[in-house]
Order: structure tokens, then C-alpha cells, then sequence
């Protein structure tokens, strides 16, 4: 624990104006600038996890990267995370755009037990069979609005699938995402941390209106870190999983916040809140490791 306020002002401009202020300062004790002793074991465990980084200050993405239990791992002072890679993950766009120093943010979550760990920090090392990241910031989350996955190694296709990417999101990807339970966003400090987060909710929690995405914000933990960082700098990277296909959707965009929108038929859990997203450019492509995923319970927060 390292700061009494770790949050920047477009968190605290959300809090303050959500009233949820003394909460947040609360949940922030669990803020470290490594990661925690009793995470460490869990991050070594994990055999998947979502990378965030922003290629310029108009393009944020966020994508799934997988690997054997174990390819994840921090130094003993918990002050660096290093993933160990394969040919398979070059593949992942725009891998390729990444620099070493820029901000950084890694989501490791266990679907299975809905246990998650947010790391932000720079990238500090980045080679065809290792990267490494020097954390700023780490902290756990609560297990709300998880559906309880299994995923289990399967082998890959003879063929590697073909990645595909245009700007306006078409009928089939429309219908990923109306059909999805599921996504992950990251989401960046204007020149500071990205932060990757994971939002769940019932089958077809995610609206569409024109190839804009209207997503309910559910009570959390007060902290406001993604909502915080569209507040002084609207953009965003969203990650779709296809579940039974094994493939992933990448969506980079811009964000328009909606928190006074008012409830009216329990669609945001209580909070009245909205955002929404216009995607710029999408990307479909195959993810880097087979895994086949049984769907275990929908989380019972879900409204």
C-alpha cells in the first residue's frame, strides 16, 4: 500500500460526482505499487490473461493472450510480471505496435473461481519469446458479474484462421455482440497507465444502436477506474471472446459517457449509468492457444 489517494482526477471527478467518494478512498488502501504477496501464486497459476496498451493516444486496444499454466510470473518482489511467449502470439494484432516504456495494463482473471488481479505499469522488455512489464499499480477485485467459465487446453486447428478487420462492425459482428455475455475494456490515463477491466452481464447486456455500443455500468467497487480514465480521455479498446470458436474481437473507438440517464427498468443494477462506444476499426482474428470452455453458472449479480 503506497498512497492515501492513489486516483487520478477523472476518478475522482466520477466519484465525487456519484457520491461514492469515502468509498473509493476505502477500496484504494488496496492499491500496491507491486503485486501483493498472496497474488503472487495466483498469477502463476493462470493460463490466460488480457493485455491493454495504447499504439498512439487515439488507439487503445485490449487482447486475449494464452499459455501453459505458468507462462505468467513475477520477480520475488513483485515489482515486474513476465509472460513467456510462443510463436503464436506475434500473430495477435498489433502486437507488432508495441515500444518498450509505453504504458501497460494486464487483467489475470480466473473465469472458474471469477478471482481477478489488475496490474498497470510499462512495458519494459519485449522480445519474440518473453515480455516484461514493471508494475505501477496492482489490486484484486471483487468476483461480481462473473460467469463461471472452465477452459481447457485443446489442440489447434491445422489451418491457422484468417484475421479479419474493416471500421464499420458488420451484421455478424452484430451479432456477437448482442449474444455476448462477456467482453473485457482498456482503457488509458491521457500520456499515463492503461487499466483493463472485465464486464459481465446477462445475454445481451450490451446494447446496439447503429453500430454504437450502449453498455450499463453496474455498482463496483467505487473506484471508478475505467469510467475515471473516459472522463479525461475518451477512448477505449474492447475485447469480445467467441467461446466456441476461439477467436477473439478487438474493437478500438471512442466513448461517450451517459451518467445521468436514470433507471428505469433495473437494466443498470440500480446506478442510472451509461457509456457508449463507437468503434473506429475492428480487428477478428484466431486466439494464439486452443481452449475449449464449458459454461459453468451466469453470476448471480447479474440483473
Amino acid at each position: 500500500m503506497f498512497k492515501s489517494d492513489p486516483f487520478h482526477a477523472g476518478e475522482r471527478e466520477i466519484q465525487e460526482r456519484t457520491g461514492e467518494r469515502g468509498e473509493a478512498l476505502l477500496n484504494g488502501r488496496l492499491i500496491s505499487n507491486r503485486i501483493p504477496a498472496g497474488a503472487r501464486s495466483f498469477l502463476s497459476q493462470q493460463q490466460y490473461c488480457i493485455l491493454g496498451w495504447a499504439v498512439t493516444q487515439n488507439d487503445i486496444w485490449a487482447a486475449f493472450i494464452a499459455g501453459q499454466p505458468g507462462f505468467a510470473e513475477c520477480d520475488e518482489a513483485g515489482l515486474s510480471v513476465s509472460l513467456h511467449l510462443d510463436e503464436g502470439h506475434a500473430a495477435i494484432p498489433p502486437y507488432g505496435a508495441m515500444r518498450l516504456g509505453d504504458p501497460f495494463g494486464m487483467l489475470f482473471i480466473d473465469l472458474s473461481s471469477r478471482r481477478r488481479l489488475r496490474v498497470n505499469g510499462s512495458l519494459a522488455e519485449l522480445s519474440k519469446d518473453r515480455l516484461r512489464m514493471d508494475v505501477a499499480e496492482a489490486f484484486p477485485n471483487c468476483p461480481k458479474f462473473i460467469q463461471r467459465r472452465e477452459a481447457r487446453p485443446r489442440a489447434p486447428s491445422a489451418e491457422r484462421g484468417v484475421i479479419e478487420q474493416g471500421h464499420c462492425i458488420n451484421d455478424e459482428l452484430k451479432a456477437w455482440i448482442s449474444g455476448a455475455d462477456t467482453f473485457f475494456v482498456a482503457s488509458a490515463y491521457p500520456n499515463g497507465p492503461v487499466d483493463v477491466s472485465h464486464r459481465g452481464g446477462a445475454l445481451g447486456f450490451v446494447q446496439l444502436d447503429d453500430g454504437c455500443l450502449r453498455i450499463p455500468d453496474y455498482p463496483g467497487n467505487s473506484m471508478f477506474g475505467t469510467l475515471g480514465n473516459f472522463a479525461v480521455n475518451p477512448r477505449a479498446g474492447l475485447m469480445f471472446l467467441d467461446f466456441q470458436t476461439g477467436r477473439q474481437l478487438q474493437m478500438t473507438g471512442d466513448v461517450r459517457l451517459d451518467l445521468d440517464a436514470g433507471e428505469s427498468s433495473g437494466e443498470t443494477g440500480g446506478t442510472g449509468r451509461w457509456w457508449e462506444f463507437t468503434p473506429r476499426r475492428w480487428i477478428v482474428s484466431p486466439l494464439n492457444k486452443g481452449l475449449e470452455w464449458k459454461l459453468i453458472e451466469s453470476s448471480p449479480f447479474n440483473p
